[in-house]
């Protein structure tokens, strides 16, 4: 999944306003939605647009340029047309299989006779974090900062400017990708007509919309689940300490159904939508009508059949998730337990059978903390959980380095932000 994220000012009787527009790429729709957000953070949903992805992507990474192109400039058209605002500059959230989170840490001794942190202390042990090995293939491209500790107290959540200290560390997790899908991210933005300004990851941006702090704070897994992966996120103590994409989603357990009923993805598709439930038992009864392929004549499935199958898909996924909650060794400190969101999320029944996989409490998670200007909003929606969440960026702490200039002018442009 992509996701942009448009900042420029807003004219007249919101001129105190930014107008913050997110384009939210995924394997099988883009998503753009366009907001003011004034001072205090408050976040008004001006516009959207949504549009099918045509092929263009496969499990969130870029296989067709023309066709993405094409689908981010429909769905940007719709919602500049909506809101009535011109969308020029953006910033991306990289997801897809290609994205990687890897926990690392820095320190430094503090010399100068004062003893005093300052920023350079900061960038410094900020730097030494990300002094290991990776892939000749992959590039950190964001850095979230988890905890500074001086002279051994951790814990410490904000830059420790102007405090006394000996030794300066840091713990942050990485964000990496690959080298060659995150340029291509790039290029389609840039054939749209759109200048890219940072990245940001997925999860960290999903998590804005649809996790409360007491959940992060508690421990918390989320569990993005798309058209062509599902991503997971796990919380704990109040930031980040696991990542993981996985290369299956809704479109899966769509080619599943056409199979299972000799039908073609459209139908399987729509057949999901009207009678798909998570768990068969939870199916209605009857039977559904399956156009035939190539012309032949249609027949029946009954919809026990049909969530069969997509109940056996969805139990595959999360057997992966708990697998992958289970690795961090904190599955029994996610107090707040599970948060779905997504397209799938939709889902009847999702969280029972969630629940019943992962032993754990499991809610859905929708996009609050925003208003919508727009009659009919769908940005509510689980399937806009990226999208609505970097419209409030402005929250996360984290250092964006991907492109020209690369890590220095990364902290450069951070130190700007921050204060």
């Amino acid at each position: 999944m992509i996701t942009v994220i448009v900042i420029l000012k807003k004219e007249g009787n919101l001129a105190k306003d930014e107008i913050v527009s997110s384009l939210d790429i995924g394997t099988t729709k883009i998503c753009a939605v366009v907001s003011a957000v004034s001072e205090e953070g408050e976040v008004e949903v001006l516009g959207y647009g949504s549009r099918p992805a045509s092929g263009g992507l496969r499990k969130g990474v870029i296989i067709h340029l023309d066709n993405t192109v094409g689908a981010i400039e429909d769905a940007v058209e719709q919602a500049e047309k909506m809101s009535g605002q011109r969308i020029k500059n953006v910033i991306t959230s990289v997801g897809g299989i290609y994205l990687k989170g890897m926990p690392s840490d820095g320190h430094r001794s503090i010399s100068r006779g004062n003893k005093e942190i300052t920023k350079a202390d900061i960038n410094a042990v900020i730097e030494a974090a990300c002094e290991l090995s990776i892939p000749l293939d992959q590039e950190i491209f964001y850095i979230s900062p988890q905890e500074y500790i001086v002279d051994g107290h951790d814990g410490v959540k904000e830059p420790p400017l102007g405090l006394i200290g000996e030794n300066l560390g840091i713990r942050v997790m990485l964000f990496m990708g690959a080298i060659t899908s995150m340029q291509n991210i790039i290029k389609s933005i840039n054939s749209a007509g759109l200048r890219v300004r940072s990245t940001v990851p997925g999860p960290l941006a999903s998590s804005l919309a649809v996790l409360a702090e007491d959940e992060i704070n508690s421990g918390v897994a989320l569990v993005d689940m798309g058209g062509g992966t599902t991503s997971i996120a796990v919380f704990v103590k109040g930031y980040v300490i696991h990542t993981c994409v996985l290369g299956l989603g809704g479109e899966q357990v769509t080619g599943d159904i056409a199979v299972g009923v000799r039908s073609s993805p459209e139908v399987a598709e729509k057949l999901k939508k009207e009678h798909g439930r998570a768990i068969s038992a939870m199916a209605q009864e009857g039977e559904m009508d399956v156009p035939g392929l190539g012309g032949r004549g249609g027949h029946t499935v009954s919809k026990l059949v049909l969530c069969e199958i997509i109940q056996a898909r969805l139990e595959e996924i999360f057997e992966l998730v708990r697998a992958e909650i289970k690795k961090t060794g904190y599955e029994d400190m996610l107090s707040a337990g599970v948060v779905l969101t997504g397209g799938v999320a939709n889902t009847d029944g999702l969280v029972d059978l969630a629940g019943n996989m992962l032993r754990m409490p499991v809610r859905i998670g929708k996009a609050s903390g925003i208003t919508a200007a727009a009659e009919g909003s769908a940005v509510s929606d689980p399937s806009f959980s990226v999208a609505a969440g970097l419209l409030m960026q402005s929250k996360l702490r984290g250092v964006p380095i991907f492109g020209k200039g690369g890590v220095f002018e990364g902290f450069r442009k951070w130190w700007q932000n921050f204060f």
